[in-house]
């Protein structure tokens, strides 16, 4: 495991041959701003990005329209459905469905047991939610708008405040902050397994091509 760099992170996320991310940084001695950049792998090189090219990395060629509705594109996770349409995912539970023309289709607030679910994954067309708070995942439709499938609870600790999710090969990620564990959970039998273990709480998991990568406290690695 190797760390990268280690910033005040807004958000982070894999593209071809790499990852783009934000961050707050100092422009003056009590200002703060947001700052982009693009972390190219295959060359090991970060490179400065402007707003422009974070927002079409993030929401494709429709995405200054797309921005530009939501206001607060950075801190929202976005998910392509279609050729034309984008879920977008905020952490306080809150999901839109956007066309390509920044029109907003649908909108709905995602909970469980009256608790934010966050940082969705998609999986054919439903989305699978980490509910930090009550321990659990859930599989939510967007089609019905409603809870399909529920795993964990407050009580169960199969789970320890999970913060993230990724979905590779048919296999749900999932990022425990309290455990330090990245959990996995096969979606063909729904059984769950340990992918990896940390001496800090992990946050994020993602891939890019063959590399992946964690955040955590200390800072994004490549493992």
């Amino acid at each position: 495991m190797q760390r990268l760099f280690s910033a005040d992170l807004l958000d982070i996320f894999p593209v071809e041959r790499g990852f783009v991310y934000a961050c707050r940084e100092m422009v003056r001695e009590t200002e703060q701003a947001a700052a982009f950049y693009c972390y190219n792998q295959e060359i090991d090189i970060f490179d400065r990005i402007p707003v422009n090219s974070y927002i079409k990395y993030k929401f494709g060629e429709g995405g200054a329209e797309i921005a530009r509705t939501l206001g607060n594109f950075i801190t929202c996770r976005a998910i392509p459905l279609t050729a034309s349409t984008t879920a977008v995912a905020y952490p306080d539970g809150k999901l839109r469905l956007l066309n390509s023309y920044g029109e907003a289709i649908d909108s709905a607030q995602v909970s469980y047991l009256g608790h934010p679910a966050c940082a969705p994954a998609l999986n054919g067309m439903d989305l699978w939610f980490a509910v930090p708070e009550a321990n659990a995942v859930i599989n939510y439709s967007i089609k019905h708008k409603r809870i399909e499938f529920r795993i964990g609870s407050p009580k169960d600790k199969t789970f320890r405040h999970p913060t993230d999710i990724a979905v590779y090969d048919d296999l749900l990620y999932v990022c425990n902050a309290n455990s330090y564990k990245i959990k996995t959970i096969d979606l063909n039998n729904y059984r769950v397994g340990d992918h990896a273990i940390f001496k800090e709480p992990v946050t994020k998991y993602f891939r890019s091509e063959l590399a992946e990568y964690v955040v955590l406290p200390s800072g994004v690695y490549s493992l």
